[in-house]
């Protein structure tokens, strides 16, 4: 039997719906798709709770809240952001080789295999309500992108910058603007900066 048609009479047998609710969330499914407990939850026939614990008894697998987890950002690179939004699933956790992602239809085999097949490696699952899951992507869509670290320049490259700047600026600006930043990153001695200031005097007499 279809696993998606047994949840849908697992939870009429268990009297969490009704015969007629069950039959028109089917048909609603039949029309426009999508996937029938998020459908259940959406009409209003069973809270979202209710039904992840209830799939968790069914299934065996545990459930997560993910308002109790601090998900770390880079975490959903490991998954290709079009699969998280196909499936609705959100990683959170990665150990020995092993992603952790939870999901709220654990019957979705085919995208749970498509995860594995993409990032080559093994999925466990976990359940968590399905407006959790919405809300953890939605936030980690909100945040603004991280800026890329700034390349701290090497002793050699301020250097040459000092000599370029000598035509352009004074000595003294130059002192102010770039000898404490060198002195302070310890990349330069006092040698080194009597010298570099001998040869700039030197260039501006020839």
């Amino acid at each position: 039997m279809d696993e998606k048609v047994q949840l849908g009479q697992m939870l009429e047998e268990s009297g969490l719906v009704s015969p007629e609710q069950l039959k028109m969330a089917m048909d609603f499914q039949k029309s426009v798709g999508g996937k029938l407990g998020a459908i259940i939850v959406k009409l209003g026939f069973i809270e979202d709770a209710t039904l992840t614990n209830f799939i968790a008894r069914q299934q065996g697998i545990p459930v997560v809240n993910l308002e109790e987890l601090v998900i770390p950002e880079n975490l959903f690179k490991k998954i290709p952001r079009k699969l998280i939004d196909k499936h609705h699933v959100v990683p959170i956790r990665h150990h020995d080789g092993v992603l952790t992602v939870a999901t709220s239809d654990p019957y979705d085999y085919e995208a749970m295999e498509e995860i594995q097949l993409a990032i080559d490696q093994r999925v466990d699952l976990v359940l968590a309500a399905r407006s959790q899951i919405t809300r953890a992507i939605t936030d980690v869509s909100s945040k603004p992108a991280t800026p890329a670290p700034v390349k701290e320049k090497s002793k050699d490259q301020l250097l040459k910058d000092l000599d370029s700047g000598a035509d352009k600026m004074s000595k003294e600006a130059l002192h102010a603007a770039l000898i404490p930043l060198l002195i302070q990153k310890g990349l330069i001695t006092q040698d080194e900066l009597v010298r570099k200031a001998k040869e700039i005097e030197g260039t501006r007499e020839r």
